[in-house]
């Protein structure tokens, strides 16, 4: 099989709590609508295995994951603070360690098929935990499996680029590998002016080693498909073309999306698509994982397209026109995977446009010509 999709029902139905943002069940929603839409045709489906102990420390501290251990029971301790550990976003809850070990535990099995066999896309829904560091927990994300299989792979000798499309700045990966040349990390998301975790400006460009490998896009508030497709055509295109990775990993985070409800930017299952389609003309091998995304349908909209496009199967709705079909989210939007269009215009429009040309200038004149671009 080629194809490869990480899934367990167990995990799909894990709360962090009843009011806590972060919902696994998007991956249930998700199957839900690859089986509808016919997306599961030559997939192997796998349940996440738990990522053994050693592998966590080629990213964390041994502190670190000591403290995240004693939290397994769902008990406080006060001094759990100095890991980010009992805050609103990374709450105590009986299992958080099991549930962080085994979520990781698929990303890291899908770079490892990816590096020893002869699959070409492998897709974790329940992963994407970018925010995590080395020594705490951040943004929803306790274990940074993302940074874990990426150093998995260069050990392995693989040229590896990453790619994050989360509406919120990678900063865990972009700390995992700031002074490394190994791994090209390039993240879009909305500027750090105005969103979680106030970093990722253009300015942020690497040291030592990695100085031009981390590429950071930041993009006003407000920004629709037209501009972030034009930074993105850009900036990445170039970047990958010159860079020839091995093994693509890609955060395809759903919260960029117009409607969700914790972020500012306007792209649209169309936009979504678009860049999706243009990074796998430059990656031969695809590691995906979810992230964020807190419209769940739309998420989960999002996440069935990337599949789709990765995959390399058109998605074909089996239930079009059956009557007591499947029905989740608006019954508007419930028909299909795509949007309708959407632009902003007017002075927002202007400013927007003017704040990405002037990121992708900055860009072009001190990252490419690094890479000979």
């Amino acid at each position: 099989m080629k194809n490869i999709l990480f899934y367990s029902e167990d995990l799909a139905q894990v709360e962090y709590s009843p009011t806590h943002p972060f919902k696994p069940m998007r991956a249930k929603q998700m199957m839900d609508l690859l089986n509808r839409y016919g997306l599961l045709e030559d997939t192997q489906i796998l349940e996440h295995p738990f990522l053994e102990e050693e592998l966590l420390y080629l990213f964390h501290t041994p502190d670190y994951i000591q403290a995240l251990k004693t939290c397994e029971h769902g008990e406080f301790d006060i001094n759990l603070l100095t890991y980010g550990l009992g805050t609103h976003d990374n709450p105590i809850f009986k299992g958080v360690y099991s549930f962080s070990l085994q979520a990781s535990g698929g990303t890291f099995l899908g770079a490892k098929k990816l590096a020893e066999t002869d699959a070409t896309f492998a897709f974790n829904p329940i992963g994407g935990f970018h925010h995590a560091m080395r020594d705490h927990a951040e943004g929803f994300c306790y274990i940074n499996d993302l940074a874990i299989a990426l150093h998995y792979l260069i050990k392995k000798g693989f040229k590896c680029a990453y790619i994050d499309i989360d509406v919120h700045h990678g900063d865990g990966v972009q700390s995992a590998f700031y002074d490394d040349n190994r791994v090209l990390t390039i993240s879009i998301h909305e500027s750090g002016q105005f969103l979680f975790p106030g970093t990722g400006f253009e300015n942020e460009i690497g040291e030592g080693p990695g100085y031009g490998y981390n590429v950071n896009i930041p993009l006003l508030k407000d920004t629709d498909d037209e501009i972030y497709l034009y930074a993105f055509e850009e900036i990445v295109q170039p970047l990958l073309q010159s860079f020839k990775p091995d093994i693509v990993c890609i955060q395809v985070g759903g919260d960029s999306h117009k409607d969700d409800p914790l972020a500012h930017l306007n792209l649209t299952s169309n936009g979504y698509e678009k860049v999706l389609t243009l990074i796998k003309q430059y990656s031969g091998k695809v590691l995906g994982t979810g992230g964020g995304g807190y419209n769940l349908y739309k998420t989960s909209a999002l996440w069935t397209l990337a599949w789709s496009t990765f995959a390399g199967i058109k998605p074909v709705d089996n239930f079009m026109g059956v009557v007591g079909g499947m029905m989740f989210g608006p019954e508007m939007d419930a028909g299909s995977l795509y949007d309708n269009p959407y632009h902003i215009g007017g002075l927002t429009k202007e400013q927007c446009f003017s704040y990405a040309r002037d990121v992708v200038d900055y860009i072009k004149q001190t990252v490419f010509p690094i890479h000979k671009i």
